[in-house]
Order: structure tokens, then C-alpha cells, then sequence
């Protein structure tokens, strides 16, 4: 899988996160203004044309200099920081309407039923046992459960379960020239954004390793490491909302926890 340079995945990442602010701001059919355009734009073309402009680059040549005596690594830099800086303010900008508009939606809400302080206060509703998080919550805990504190058993459960569940999400890593137990594994998770996370799971002699890699257009970023308890959570949330999206998952999770 092709890589970029460490400080240039670091600054994707960030733009990424920038972009992903900006389409929680933006609701589906709004009107498109400069600075919603910019953002759109920016996930749909700037950024992904500037890391092909890259990787168009032969590995070999991208120490060389050029006329303005940058090499290839360093103009990637400079222009990632300029798409982070337009990203930035741009949402400067939507955040800057989003507060006259909550502002404006809080005087009405008060005109309309009175202020909050006069109402009765409400009491939580229970959220439906068939809730996707519930269900991924049911699942993960019988994995850890059926494993034990083994980490080798923990991978291999793992393993399986997900195979039941999300084959096409899972990849594993076998011993004994990969005819063996299953050793690690790699559960790559589609995001809303078209961007995706790789969980990854280890069993070594001294523990378990536990990490997590952001895919943007299959390009993997920086490579996080957890400890297990932290993954589980993220693995818990992410799975959960793909879970809640993907109907025929839910459907097959719904009939392996019945049996």
C-alpha cells in the first residue's frame, strides 16, 4: 500500500478532520455558498489531486529538487499546509453563520414553549435492546468472553466471529507459513466519509497489540497503537455506526446473537 511521508500524513489527517467538522455543519441539500463549495471541493479534488500529484512520482526521484530547489517531499508539505490553512477558515466561516442560527433557533424555541426553566423535566426514554450499538456491544462482550485473558485466544475468537459477521471487512495473518492459528488481524472499517479505519489485532508472547490506521483512498496515514480497552471502544463505536448503516449486517449480527 502506497505511503506518504509521516508529517504529511499527519497534516491529512488533520484536514480530514476538518472536512468531516464541515460535513456535520452542512446539512444534505443546502444551499452552496463559497465557503461550502471550498469544502466540498476540497474533499472531492484538491486533496486527493495533491497526494496523486505525489505518488505520481517514482519513490526514486522524489529526493531530487526542483527549479525552486524543493524536493517532491517538501512541496507536498507546503501545499498540504495551505489546503489546511483555506480548510480552516472556511469553517471558521460556517461555524460563524451556525451561531446566528442557533442563537435565532433558541429565541424561537423560548417563544414557542416558554421558557425551559417552566418545564417539567423529561424522563429518558430506554433505548431499544435491538439498538445496532446494543447489538455490537452483545457481540464484542461474548468475544472477550468466550476468549478469556489469553491474548492468542482473543485474536482467534476474534477472528472467527468477525469472519461470521463482516468477511469482507477482515483479513488475518496465519502462522506456520499461513497454514497455521491466526496470529493477527486487520478489520477495516468503511467510514460516511469514504474514508475507512483498519483496526488491527496482535497476539505476541509478551501481550496483545492493539492498533488503529486511518485509509484515505488507500492510502494508509499514521498507525495509532491502544491499549485494549481503547480499542475496544473505538472498535465498539465504528463498528456500531457501520452496523446501523449496512441493513444487511445488522440483519445477519441480529440472527447470530438469536442462536
Amino acid at each position: 500500500m502506497m505511503q506518504v511521508p509521516e508529517d504529511a500524513a499527519q497534516r491529512v489527517s488533520r484536514i480530514e478532520a476538518l472536512l468531516d467538522e464541515a460535513e456535520r455543519v452542512v446539512p444534505p441539500g443546502a444551499g452552496v455558498d463559497e465557503a461550502t463549495f471550498s469544502l466540498r471541493e476540497t474533499r472531492k479534488r484538491y486533496l486527493p489531486d495533491t497526494l496523486r500529484a505525489y505518488l505520481d512520482i517514482p519513490p526514486s526521484l522524489r529526493g531530487e529538487r526542483d527549479a525552486t530547489g524543493r524536493t517532491a517531499d517538501e512541496l507536498l508539505i507546503a501545499q498540504l499546509d495551505h489546503l489546511e490553512r483555506a480548510t480552516a477558515q472556511r469553517l471558521r466561516e460556517l461555524a460563524a453563520r451556525g451561531t446566528e442560527t442557533i442563537a435565532a433557533n433558541g429565541a424561537f424555541l423560548t417563544e414557542r414553549f416558554g421558557p425551559a426553566e417552566a418545564l417539567p423535566e423529561a424522563v429518558p426514554a430506554a433505548a431499544p435492546a435491538s439498538a445496532p450499538l446494543a447489538l455490537v456491544r452483545t457481540f464484542l462482550d461474548g468475544i472477550a468472553q468466550d476468549a478469556g485473558p489469553q491474548p492468542a485466544a482473543l485474536v482467534a475468537v476474534a477472528a472467527e466471529r468477525f469472519m461470521q459477521l463482516v468477511p469482507q471487512l477482515l483479513s488475518v495473518q496465519r502462522g506456520r507459513m499461513g497454514f497455521g492459528a491466526v496470529e493477527a488481524l486487520q478489520l477495516t472499517i468503511p467510514l460516511r466519509d469514504g474514508t475507512a479505519l483498519r483496526f488491527n489485532l496482535a497476539a505476541h508472547r509478551s501481550g496483545i497489540e492493539a492498533s488503529a490506521t486511518k485509509v484515505v483512498r488507500g492510502i494508509a496515514l499514521r498507525t495509532e497503537t491502544f491499549d485494549l480497552d481503547a480499542w475496544l471502544h473505538g472498535l465498539y463505536e465504528n463498528l456500531g455506526a457501520f452496523v446501523e448503516r449496512d441493513r444487511q449486517t445488522r440483519e445477519t449480527l441480529t440472527r447470530f446473537l438469536e442462536h
